[in-house]
């Protein structure tokens, strides 16, 4: 019924305020014109302000806020990827009009790179999408996207399907689409016979399809000079993409708005005697926690990690590989070294007990050490097979905790994606959405493992926040369906 709600009340609208750069926004509002939707250029509301002005800054905004949300849609273009400050400001703006039942629909250019500076606009992206903005990156898509909301009213989620006649152009679309997201391996936006669905898309030439209660069914046109009608979306692609946007934004207000509950981490069945002794043996001064370490703290937390421990001597060391089961990998054991990735020395594929001593000395005379100095290796079983990608849960200025996942040639195209901590579910699996698998015709990556695994993490961070400053995963192998997922390489800085 609250669904249903909210599509009548999105459904009644048929004004749009515009929010964009000059000429952008006069091509919208005439386009919106010609779709018979009102439309107008409202004016951005005042920058952020710090010091003794802000106060009123802030006053001004919430005036302005009121004002421009009043029972209208709101289509906001921003001409640069926004900042940690400017995010949280537009939050408040966006988790308003999602409480009304209409989301902001905001165009937003992708963020590029992987430097801190990345890494904060795409958070700042992530945040303003879990306080109930609809997000997208192409223009043609947000304009669709505010079609519609304000023709047809919010779906209830981003799940569609196309009824199309044979051979015809939207059927080639739809073809094309699919075709387009197998042989990148991600998912498609279209999804299959069996699955729910929230959005039927139909070509109105065949008549409207069978009327569902749970579905909304949207009429389309292959291409804009195609249509017949005003209240019909344009192009197979863009229609989906906006599906996508409002779809998400419609789970987000269902779910709740921004980062999950702290206390939602006692659904996790935390192993606290083992977290609380891990915890008991950090020194008081030490700053950075290993590998070995850090692991443990993830165990406790039900995180998957590769099994493992540390030997002293090479004797200790020959023991623990054939209670692991050759092959092993051997690496050195401390809080000092680096990631594996920035250069740890790790020896492979150690298939005998003449290897394992050979290992021992190897890995710790590439830092450094003497192997007499008893200072340790890690015997671990060797990790399987799958993607490789690597995440970080840190603190950003204005956002706080943010998990930030960098998955080189994900099913987005672009290396990083986040979201805030702790995670919510559909954030865990957002995020987990982005694994494509390696190549066309591979098995799907095990994007439900992945996504505990990063639910579990950022949990952990924002319990021990008192104590963790940063917790760094370089190396999570994502398994082919089937197939484990777990963290390789891990390490945290501390308070």
């Amino acid at each position: 019924m609250a669904h249903a709600r909210s599509i009548a009340s999105a459904a009644a609208v048929t004004r749009v305020q515009v929010i964009a750069p000059a000429h952008l926004g006069a091509t919208a509002v005439a386009a919106l014109a010609v779709r018979g939707i009102e439309s107008r250029i409202a004016p951005p509301p005042l920058p952020p302000r710090t010091g003794r002005a802000a106060n009123d800054a802030r006053a001004e905004r919430s005036d302005w806020i009121d004002a421009a949300l009043g029972d209208d849609v709101v289509a906001w273009a921003l001409d640069a990827a926004p900042g940690p400050a400017a995010a949280v400001e537009l939050a408040a703006v966006c988790a308003r009009a999602a409480a009304a039942g209409r989301p902001v629909c905001l165009l937003a250019p992708p963020p590029h790179g992987t430097g801190r500076a990345a890494i904060e606009r795409t958070a700042a992206i992530a945040y303003l999408r879990g306080f109930g903005a609809a997000v997208g990156h192409d223009v043609d898509a947000w304009l669709e996207a505010v079609v519609l909301l304000v023709r047809f009213g919010l779906p209830a989620g981003p799940r569609a399907a196309v009824i199309a006649p044979a051979g015809s152009w939207l059927e080639a679309q739809a073809i094309a689409i699919a075709a387009d997201a197998e042989q990148s391996g991600a998912r498609s936006p279209l999804i299959a016979p069996d699955d729910p669905t929230d959005v039927v898309l139909y070509e109105p030439a065949l008549g409207p399809p069978p009327r569902v209660t749970s579905v909304l069914t949207v009429p389309v046109a292959a291409r804009g000079e195609l249509a017949d009608s005003a209240a019909v979306l344009h192009g197979a692609r863009a229609a989906l993409a906006a599906i996508a946007m409002l779809g998400r934004a419609a789970e987000r207000l269902t779910v709740g708005l921004g980062p999950a509950p702290a206390a939602a981490s006692a659904e996790l069945a935390i192993d606290r005697e083992r977290l609380d002794r891990q915890l008991g043996k950090l020194a008081s001064d030490q700053r950075r926690v290993g590998d070995h370490e850090a692991k443990v703290l993830l165990s406790a937390y039900g995180v998957p990690i590769t099994r493992q421990a540390v030997a002293t001597t090479p004797s200790a060391a020959v023991k623990l590989a054939r209670r692991a089961g050759y092959p092993v990998e051997v690496k050195p054991f401390g809080h000092d070294l680096p990631s594996e990735p920035a250069g740890c020395p790790v020896e492979h594929n150690i298939t005998s007990d003449a290897m394992v001593r050979a290992a021992f000395a190897t890995v710790l005379v590439a830092i450094g050490r003497a192997p007499s100095d008893a200072s340790g290796v890690i015997i671990r079983e060797t990790p399987p097979a799958g993607r490789e990608l690597s995440v970080s849960l840190l603190e950003l200025p204005a956002l706080g905790w943010t998990v930030v996942l960098e998955a080189p040639g994900g099913s987005a195209q672009a290396p990083l994606a986040a979201a805030p901590a702790p995670l919510r579910l559909i954030d865990a699996q957002a995020l987990a959405a982005q694994v494509a698998a390696s190549r066309a015709g591979d098995p799907d990556p095990d994007r439900t493992g992945l996504a505990n695994l990063l639910r579990r993490a950022s949990h952990l961070v924002v319990d021990l926040a008192d104590r963790i400053a940063r917790l760094d995963l370089p190396r999570v192998v994502v398994g082919g369906r089937g197939a484990r997922t777990l963290v390789v390489d891990a390490a945290a800085e501390l308070r």
